[in-house]
């Protein structure tokens, strides 16, 4: 993409200062906050954050090629510079305009306390079917990674899923009025991230900000089955935004039901009741997990939401094959590593493991701890200490201070380790002396739970090697 200097300017509101070498329009074709992966040709944005000032990096971004700078404190620089109140929401606004200069046939836009990332994963891969589609990437969903993501917009894009992230109140508010979705998908509300909403009511409120960004004539794709269901739909009507719904409730327009999972898929029903759209479909993916049929289904609404027909919707279901940290399934001697790692909270946690004792076979949880829970943290982790024992698991392996209270609830079977390399040999020793068969690992991203998948592969790929090489000496 190319940007003309004016344009910004007029975006932002901003007052055009320094030199401005000349008569010829001033052409940026990038735009970074970061000198580090500046590259030349680029407007940089000087943003303060606690514990640096962008502003202190402006020679440096200068030197490295960039032709325009955006600063919030006057200052002298031999390239224009565009002087704003707050660079931070100087950059939202750029982004925003940006946006609405696109073509686009839709822009989708995702939160919620679980299932998101995987959620959008799918819906793009849905759309890139038959459509060009930009996707978050990676984790990408805060203000500063959204308005990045709507900036890499071209003209070519016929969509957009965009996730939105949230710790703390009103921060998804923000988002939406940047990238302003004409179809709005809530995953889900559970107890993520409490230390920064108070509670789960202050969860159900901060999701439900993404609707106040819903274009005129949007739509918002609600969960029947999560908390906060109805809060949603009263503001959705009292905003004036349509509805359709996903979920087991018999009134969803996209009902889930016969949910069946075997080593290496999941299958269900699909009865979709929107519009002039009445039929069942029966569903088969390649990952684990019920609420992968959840998110599935909330992906159905966001498309159907969008205009699209099941013709279209259906080939990028059944070859979806997940999303990296989440549920990715690797094969052991006898049973099945599920890898969950990229993060944790208590909901899915538990939606995690009912996945695991689905397989057959005696199973293993690996877990780091699970952050930003707040004053009840100690409380929650030892409630899925609780919840795995009563469901079957026979050894709770943990890593992490806040997950040291957990083995006196679980009990015999449970063991705590002070690094994750640790907890992976004693999750090596109990696969290969076939006391387990199955193994999950998962814990919150502070907590680098990928290590353990990381470390049993390698050494059970090494055992397996040994074996073989003694057998063909032998």
């Amino acid at each position: 993409m190319t940007w003309d200097l004016t344009d910004l300017v007029e975006a932002v509101n901003g007052v055009l200062a320094g030199e401005l070498l000349g008569d010829d329009p001033v052409i940026f074709t990038s735009v970074s906050t970061d000198t580090r992966t500046l590259k030349s040709g680029a407007l940089y944005i000087a943003i303060k954050g606690e514990n640096f000032d962008g502003h202190s990096f402006v020679g440096d971004a200068v030197r490295q090629g960039a032709v325009a700078v955006l600063i919030s404190e006057p200052m002298e620089t031999v390239v224009p510079a565009v002087l704003v109140d707050d660079t931070r929401i100087a950059f939202g606004q750029f982004a925003a305009w940006h946006r609405q200069q696109m073509g686009l046939k839709g822009l989708i836009g995702v939160t919620g306390s679980n299932g998101k990332t995987t959620t959008k994963a799918l819906l793009a891969h849905i759309l890139s079917n038959h459509a060009t589609v930009l996707a978050t990437q990676g984790n990408l969903n805060n203000d500063f990674g959204l308005p990045r993501t709507l900036l890499e917009l071209s003209e070519s894009d016929d969509y957009a899923v965009i996730e939105m992230g949230a710790n703390h109140r009103k921060e998804i508010a923000y988002l939406t009025q940047i990238a302003k979705p004409d179809v709005a998908v809530i995953t889900l509300a559970a107890g993520a991230h409490l230390e920064g909403f108070g509670s789960l009511q202050g969860v159900i409120e901060t999701k439900g900000e993404i609707l106040e960004g819903v274009c005129e004539g949007g739509v918002a794709v609600l969960n029947t089955d999560s908390p906060g269901f109805e809060y949603w739909v009263e503001k959705s009507q009292r905003l004036q935004v349509s509805v359709i719904t996903f979920g087991q409730a018999r009134f969803a327009n996209v009902q889930v039901t016969d949910f069946k999972q075997s080593e290496n898929q999941i299958a269900f029903t699909l009865d979709l009741n929107w519009h002039e759209i009445r039929q069942s479909e029966v569903v088969t993916m390649p990952v684990l997990g019920f609420h992968n049929a959840m998110n599935a289904a909330a992906a159905v609404a966001a498309c159907l939401a969008a205009g699209l027909s099941w013709p279209d919707i259906q080939p990028g279901l059944v070859d979806f094959g997940g999303v990296s940290g989440r549920l990715q399934q690797s094969l052991l001697p006898k049973g099945i590593l599920v890898d969950d790692s990229y993060n944790a909270n208590p909901s899915s946690v538990k939606a995690a493991i009912e996945t695991l004792i689905q397989l057959p076979g005696k199973s293993a949880v690996c877990l780091g701890g699970m952050a930003e829970l707040g004053e009840d943290s100690e409380t929650l982790h030892q409630d899925v200490a609780a919840f795995a024992k009563e469901k079957g698991v026979k050894s709770l392996l943990l890593f992490g201070a806040a997950t040291q209270s957990m083995q006196t609830v679980f009990g015999e079977g449970a063991l705590w380790f002070e690094s994750q390399d640790a907890l992976a040999q004693e999750a090596v020793r109990l696969i290969q002396q076939d006391e387990i068969q199955n193994l999950l690992v998962k814990g919150s991203r502070s907590a680098k739970m990928e290590r353990v998948s990381e470390t049993v592969l390698a050494s059970l790929e090494a055992y397996q090697s040994s074996i073989h090489d003694e057998h063909n000496q032998g």
